[in-house]
């Protein structure tokens, strides 16, 4: 199964220049956490979410009336509006997309690496179609049938609430209960689906990293992200991130943190610092190693920093 078959291409996105108000406006009314940002060529530049827009807009947003009919139709359109602050201010770029002809578990591991819960599918640089991580997830415990995948493709991803008339079909307070007890059930489900996946992915990870060897052109490609860095007035690149539980260790000396960390690394982590060891090191470049997150309170991923401010005496 590959990306083509798990996209919607029912799907809503703007451009740079589109108006912050009314992309929150869009965003409440369809039900949306986040819509992806393109360029005039259709090509992803970014994408917008409800907390980008939160951190921008403090004050309540305005009545900017209904979205447009031309939203919901069954291919995708974009928003124009340039009055107010614009989305380029505060988007998040740039943007991670996927070939149509991605495979899912390269897919899945994509969206966990970069922690994403959706991702814009493109046919050579143009957007065609969103996949949410939902899905994936569903489609790597194999849940989609050959049927259930072609209606799965012809759903629309923005769905408006269906009239009923003047009174509600369902009667009684008890069946309101039932309907949350059954959405609650649904919930736990796709959490302890979730936990899988996610497991699987790190296990996999773990053992790329720890197969994998530093190739030349990806050292030159990491020295080259460091000197745009420094351009934009950094003094520190982070070089590679990594489950933690790739060190020998389990991460333990790199968060104490104890000297002799270096000798825990394993696989491509310890061909990046034998790399600064023996190149850049001489040339007065530092290098440190942070665990950077704790899920669940224990060490998650590390990473290796090249720092080049000047040392304090």
């Amino acid at each position: 199964m590959i990306a083509r078959d798990l996209m919607n291409s029912d799907f809503p996105y703007v451009t740079a220049d589109a108006d912050l108000d009314y992309v929150a406006k869009l965003l409440a009314e369809c039900g949306l956490g986040a819509v992806p940002v393109v360029d005039d060529d259709l090509t992803p530049i970014g994408i917008v979410t409800r907390s980008n827009l939160e951190q921008a807009r403090p004050q309540p947003l305005p009545d900017l009336g209904a979205i447009p009919g031309f939203l919901l139709r069954n291919r995708p359109k974009p928003v124009f509006h340039s009055n107010g602050r614009v989305l380029r201010e505060v988007m998040t770029s740039p943007a991670i997309s996927i070939s149509d002809f991605a495979k899912v578990p390269d897919i899945a591991q994509i969206m966990e690496s970069h922690s994403l819960k959706r991702i814009p599918v493109v046919e050579g640089h143009k957007i065609i179609g969103l996949v949410l991580r939902k899905e994936v997830m569903e489609a790597m415990a194999g849940g989609f049938t050959a049927m259930a995948l072609e209606a799965h493709r012809r759903r629309p991803l923005i769905s408006l609430p269906q009239q009923t008339g003047d009174r509600c079909a369902i009667a009684t307070a008890q069946e309101f209960r039932e309907l949350v007890a059954a959405r609650e059930r649904q919930l736990d489900l796709e959490r302890v689906e979730h936990r899988r996946v996610a497991i699987e992915l790190r296990e996999q990870r773990i053992r790329d990293l720890a197969s994998q060897r530093l190739t030349e052109p990806q050292w030159r490609e990491m020295l080259e992200q460091a000197r745009r860095s420094a351009a934009a007035g950094l003094t520190e690149h982070l070089l590679i991130r990594f489950p933690s539980q790739l060190c020998s260790d389990g991460g333990r000396a790199i968060n104490a943190p104890d000297p002799d960390w270096p000798a825990t690394l394993r696989g491509e982590p310890a061909d990046v610092f034998h790399r600064w060891r023996n190149e850049l090191h001489p040339r007065g470049f530092r290098i440190a190693a942070q665990i950077v997150d704790f899920p669940e309170g224990l060490p998650g991923d590390a990473a290796l920093f090249l720092m080049w401010s000047a040392a304090r005496n």
